[in-house]
């Protein structure tokens, strides 16, 4: 696979300059200046056409232009906001974080996501409310760095970070399951994605997302109905108000009592999500796959 220069150009901007020039200006500051560069038809190009070409396939966008810089601003946030936390400014990046419910609300809780919004930080706002947060994280593939090397060394710093937000409950994929099974009888919140095309051989329930039907994996949510294990839903969301800042919307509790009930609560959650504003997710490059058949 060859990568053409622009796509290199733009990753340099998005995954180095950028971000390392927020390090340094104040939170407002970096902020404008994302809403600024987000509007670069260049910036992103071709990732923001292909991501609107299939999200227009499912629903209904009235201004493409204004489409592609809101989901620009979701990626840009979350690099942005990961550069800083490493670069200890955490307390900036939490503190524009508004939260619907108190979060000891999801102690010793599950929490259940998508792939939605400028949500990096999710794990500093657990680990900083002494929640002890685990997560299923993948570690960076080699060929991205011959294909994409900015984006390779974007992808080895959120891994580094996520291991040591999360120390001894960081949870690889590949066996991560299991893992995930014994952490809901331990202390500690667990925070899980669940609008990942499932892998094959994996055993899948269908619900229906945006009138389409999907297959979601079972397994977690078999897990949850067994030890009748407390959950949330949530999201970290893009504000509407101009300003980039970002708010933690709580869900919950609920206790379901198998996995049928969970994904089909899970799907509709998910589904007035992208219905409601479609540019922050962050799988319309996989939407193919997880809407095959549909």
């Amino acid at each position: 696979m060859t990568v053409k220069l622009s796509q290199h150009v733009s990753d340099l901007f998005v995954y180095v300059l950028v971000p390392g020039l927020a390090v340094i200006l104040p939170a407002r500051t970096s902020r404008w200046m994302i809403r600024k560069v987000s509007a670069w038809h260049w910036l992103m190009g071709a990732l923001a056409d292909a991501a609107f070409q299939c999200a227009d396939r499912f629903v209904e966008i009235t201004d493409e232009a204004e489409w592609k810089s809101r989901w620009k601003q979701v990626e840009l946030l979350d690099v942005r906001d990961l550069y800083l936390m490493l670069c200890g400014r955490s307390a900036t990046v939490l503190a524009e974080i508004d939260c619907d419910l108190p979060l000891q609300a999801v102690t010793d809780k599950v929490m259940i996501g998508m792939h939605w919004g400028p949500s990096i930080s999710i794990l500093k706002l657990l680990d900083a409310a002494g929640l002890k947060p685990a997560f299923p994280y993948r570690p960076t593939e080699k060929d991205v760095l011959r294909i994409r090397p900015f984006l390779y060394l974007f992808s080895r710093l959120a891994a580094r970070y996520m291991v040591k937000v999360m120390r001894e409950r960081a949870v690889p994929v590949g066996g991560a399951g299991t893992r995930l099974r014994a952490m809901l009888d331990q202390p500690g919140s667990i925070v899980a994605l669940m609008d990942a095309p499932p892998m094959q051989g994996r055993s899948t329930i269908a619900v229906q997302v945006l009138d389409h039907q999907i297959h979601l994996n079972a397994g977690f949510p078999k897990s949850l109905a067994e030890k009748h294990k407390e959950y949330f839903f949530y999201a970290i969301s893009l504000s509407t108000d101009g300003t980039t800042r970002k708010k933690l919307e709580l869900q919950g509790p609920f206790i379901s009592e198998n996995a049928q009930e969970f994904l089909q609560e899970y799907a509709g959650f998910l589904d007035r999500h992208l219905a409601s504003d479609p540019a922050q997710w962050r799988m319309w490059h996989a939407a193919q796959q997880l809407f095959a058949g549909s």
